[in-house]
């Protein structure tokens, strides 16, 4: 972490609510970083919710005179009012778009928070692994701006439910088929459904294969008796 803004964003990743972090002024620190933490590649918060913030490094006209070498006076209320400017200012950062995708993020999960998309996919979004609801609002970010792909919902398939393929028909073009060498569970049923809703287009028709590969001429493999399925 290098950035005020990338402390916040790595707190809400984390679990921790922003509000819990305490910025304050680093009196030492490196003069070519934002954020003095204890190490220098560090990339968590490493269970600390006080952060030292170089204020100088970017923020030099508002905290010139809250810390200069001769100021001793109101030490609880200099560090109070440099939490909260550093809290402001954070904030800002992000909705300026120092890393807008970080926040659309953060916007898309609070939708799906508020059931904008369905109860379904609020559910599922929920009991997902952080690093996969990751994945699935990174391919609603290029959803929205490349408008349905195939290639998104292929590639959204592949990452959100391992071991699994997707095929479409030589001879219909709208028909797609998904193969998944994972057991049927009600689980695995509602990921798909919310892969389906949120990345393909309604003009395909989806078909599904749990457990079993479908028969493919040509190719031995999928042709096994009692391992395949008929399609």
């Amino acid at each position: 972490m290098r950035y005020l803004w990338e402390a916040v964003l790595k707190a809400l990743e984390e679990g921790v609510p922003p509000g819990r972090l305490r910025f304050g002024h680093a009196r030492g620190g490196s003069a070519y970083m934002e954020l003095a933490c204890p190490y220098l590649n560090q990339d968590s918060l490493m269970g600390e919710n006080e952060i030292e913030v170089n204020t100088y490094y970017r923020f030099y006209p508002i905290f010139q005179d809250l810390f200069g070498p001769e100021e001793q006076e109101a030490e609880a209320l200099r560090e109070s009012l440099t939490n909260l400017v550093l809290h402001m200012l954070a904030e800002n950062d992000i909705r300026r778009g120092m890393s807008r995708d970080e926040y659309y993020k953060k916007l898309l999960a609070a939708d799906i928070g508020k059931n904008v998309y369905g109860e379904n996919i609020k559910e599922v979004f929920r009991e997902m692994e952080r690093e996969k609801q990751d994945t699935l609002l990174n391919g609603l970010i290029r959803s929205f701006r490349t408008g349905s792909s195939l290639i998104i919902f292929a590639e959204m398939i592949r990452d959100l439910i391992p071991d699994s393929i997707v095929y479409r028909s030589r001879e219909n073009p709208d028909e797609i088929i998904v193969y998944t060498g994972r057991a049927k569970t009600y689980a695995l049923e509602r990921r798909m459904e919310l892969i389906k809703e949120l990345f393909l287009d309604i003009r395909y028709r989806l078909e599904i294969f749990y457990g079993m590969h479908f028969g493919i001429l040509g190719l031995n493999q999928t042709m096994r008796t009692d391992e395949i399925a008929m399609y």
